[in-house]
């Protein structure tokens, strides 16, 4: 069958239910437990709403995250390298534009009217996914991006002006906030999918996304005074820095009652000696010949014709942001500058964690949907449900966590943020590991087909599948599964020209078409035996002999199917006989999920105390500004792990997970070298 296969109603019904009462349960025991422990640790009440703002708004990213690459390659027909440029273009811009939200934030819009902006643009552009046509869905993309940067650095910024920098809950509190992605992430793949899957439509989906961003606003919106109590209550405004020059520029009188501008605090402390006073002194100059670097080495690729010039964007923009950084850091002087380059070179690392942890939407989504056996007796339940393993392990261990730094740090016993970052990678590199050995065993299991049929003249000689599908006159033999999109890649290949064109031709001509106004189209007879019954009711198209009849618009699925009916049928026999024989090696989903949980663990010891990191070291002037430049770590991680990505079926999947296990390995190694002058340049910080 060349569209792919739907679950029955009635597994549907039986297994959505069991999710969801699995969702629902996970939300109750977040929520409870976050409450008590918002309680025993006496933490301010607005932690509540914050909370709950970010798990919707989190719910929001990851319901959409966790369809993207499926619904480019199901339901448009796409190629893992075209879904994979998309997602790296996406993720990564949706975690660069956040250095400037913080800027705004900081210098002119404030945190709360930044935030305001951020979740209305989002949820418009979660609506804007509802729609199919390509254009439409570029502006939804372009809307999220935007709304993310206004939100994401100036929520977390607000956690941390919660409480005082020498706080000793501010670690917890980040934990606990922590928790509330962790909420939204875990149940939004889970019920995207199962509305996806309940309406056959990838749109409602979307749809359900921008609901969850805006209850997040909206739980925003009602917390905002009791978020602005704790604040002042902890010492700190919520002031523009414009705000604060007017205030230091009026008459004493005036600014008396203000709270005063802390700034610069640690700049007239000495800053450390020896190697550590090198690695101050050297880094910025490192980053302006980072900024050098980057675009020059894209420069030859796109030179050379290896990659197209849009290619140059991103590593262009890195390039800015490093010189601008570069220049910023030696304006800063002592202590200050001291801590603010160990963010600076944390930031490597977290670039190489977040690389291969965000294969979970990408790389790994797709092993999820094609390479692993989603059976549970007779039922089958969704590749996008594996994205809640993560969230899931969080919410059952952000806890265990957070009461361990506690216990050590009365003890004296808790590792400083280096040591806990080298930690992560260790747990990254057994993550990726564990997936080399689950596609070991994927790879060393051989299908064949023999049957009559004749290689296509415009197949022979081309390679798929990174050579492990072979084709000769009568006999097909693949290692591994012969994934679908890879059998989509094949029949649009060898269809005669203008065969695709023609399919894609149909957007427009089937545009208007209605039942009481038909279109018809002329096409060969096989070409709607190639459609199952519910594809050709669901697409309103029957056959009379000569011509195909449109009673509504042709959508992008159905498109896909069409553009994969015309290679000779003996041909095609064989290779879908062949799709489905090699499904027999796919995995057990374990692997995903022993990956997961792996993966998970480093996240745990990485991403809250990062974040509780950035807004102790950072100078307070440039709080927002630098938790951006903490963000742009992930940009430039999602760029990279998405171009990476481009390269799945170029090659097996066992060299794939192999990159990231040495990726992992040496960054591990680097930073066990580097944690001692760390510790030096973070001074009193913990």
């Amino acid at each position: 069958m060349i569209f792919p296969e739907r679950p029955t109603i009635s597994i549907i019904y039986h297994l959505r239910v069991l999710e969801l009462v699995v969702s629902f349960a996970l939300l109750a025991y977040a929520v409870v437990a976050t409450f008590a422990t918002v309680e025993a640790g006496k933490h301010p009440r607005a932690l509540y709403y914050l909370f709950g703002a970010e798990m919707w708004e989190r719910f929001s990213y990851y319901g959409m995250r966790a369809l993207l690459v499926l619904y480019l390659i199901e339901h448009h027909g796409w190629q893992p390298q075209e879904s994979s440029s998309v997602y790296k273009w996406y993720t990564s811009l949706v975690y660069l534009t956040p250095l400037i939200g913080g800027f705004l934030a900081d210098q002119f819009l404030g945190l709360r009217a930044s935030i305001v902006i951020g979740g209305t643009l989002m949820a418009m552009g979660h609506f804007l996914m509802a729609f199919e046509p390509i254009p439409i869905f570029y502006l939804a993309l372009a809307c999220l991006v935007a709304g993310n940067g206004f939100f994401k650095p100036n929520m977390s910024t607000l956690v941390g002006k919660m409480y005082k920098k020498e706080d000793p809950r501010r670690d917890g509190a980040f934990t606990i906030f922590y928790m509330g992605i962790n909420v939204g992430a875990g149940i939004a793949p889970i019920w995207c999918a199962a509305i996806r899957e309940r309406t056959h439509s990838f749109h409602w989906g979307f749809a359900l996304a921008g609901f969850g961003m805006i209850i997040g606003l909206v739980n925003f919106l009602i917390g905002q005074k009791t978020v602005t109590k704790a604040v002042t209550d902890a010492g700190n405004d919520l002031r523009t820095m414009r705000e604060i020059k007017r205030a230091a520029a009026a008459p004493k009188t005036e600014a008396s009652d203000a709270p005063k501008a802390v700034d610069g605090e640690d700049d007239d402390k000495p800053g450390v000696t020896g190697l550590s006073a090198l690695l101050s002194r050297a880094y910025p100059y490192v980053l302006l010949l980072a900024a050098m670097g980057l675009p020059a080495y894209y420069g030859w690729l796109v030179a050379t014709h290896v990659e197209k010039p849009i290619a140059l964007v991103m590593p262009t923009a890195f390039a800015l942001v490093f010189v601008a950084m570069g220049m910023l850091l030696r304006t800063i002087r002592g202590a200050a500058k001291d801590k603010s380059i160990v963010i600076f070179i944390i930031f490597i690392f977290v670039v190489l964690f977040w690389m291969a942890f965000e294969q979970a939407g990408n790389a790994l989504n797709l092993w999820a949907e094609f390479f692993t056996d989603r059976h549970i007796g007779s039922s089958s339940y969704t590749g996008e449900s594996f994205q809640s393993a993560n969230p899931i392990f969080i919410l059952l261990f952000a806890p265990v966590f957070s009461a361990a730094w506690v216990m050590l740090a009365k003890r004296g016993w808790e590792p400083r943020t280096p040591t806990k970052i080298f930690i992560a990678m260790i747990f990254m590199a057994a993550s990726f590991g564990v997936m080399v050995v689950g596609a070991a065993r994927e790879d060393a299991i051989d299908t064949e087909i023999t049957k009559p049929f004749v290689v296509p003249k415009a197949l022979e000689g081309k390679t798929f599948d990174a050579g492990r599908l072979t084709m000769k006159p009568d006999h097909l033999q693949v290692r591994g599964v012969l994934a679908h999109y890879v059998v989509q890649e094949m029949f649009e290949k060898s269809a005669p020209e203008g065969w695709v064109d023609w399919v894609k031709s149909l957007d427009d001509v089937t545009k208007n078409a209605k039942p009481d106004a038909p279109v018809s189209v002329p096409v060969a007879a096989t070409t709607f035996k190639m459609l199952d019954d519910a594809t050709a009711k669901e697409a309103g198209v029957s056959f009379d002999g000569q011509s195909l009849r449109f009673t509504k618009h042709v959508a992008a699925d159905v498109r896909t199917a069409l553009a994969a009916a015309a290679p000779p049928p003996d041909f095609r026999e064989a290779v879908t006989a062949l799709e489905d024989k090699s499904k027999n090696a796919r995995n057990t989903g374990l692997w995903l999920l022993l990956s997961y949980l792996f993966a998970t663990l480093g996240e745990l010891c990485l991403s809250p105390v990062g974040l509780s990191m950035v807004t102790k070291l950072a100078p307070r002037r440039f709080a927002s500004l630098f938790m951006g430049v903490w963000l742009l770590a992930s940009s430039l991680a999602q760029y990279a792990g998405g171009s990476i990505g481009e390269s799945w079926g170029r090659v097996t999947p066992m060299t794939y997970f192999w990159l990231f296990v040495w990726t992992s390995l040496a960054g591990a190694a680097v930073l066990a070298i580097l944690i001692k002058p760390l510790k030096r340049l973070m001074h009193e910080v913990h």
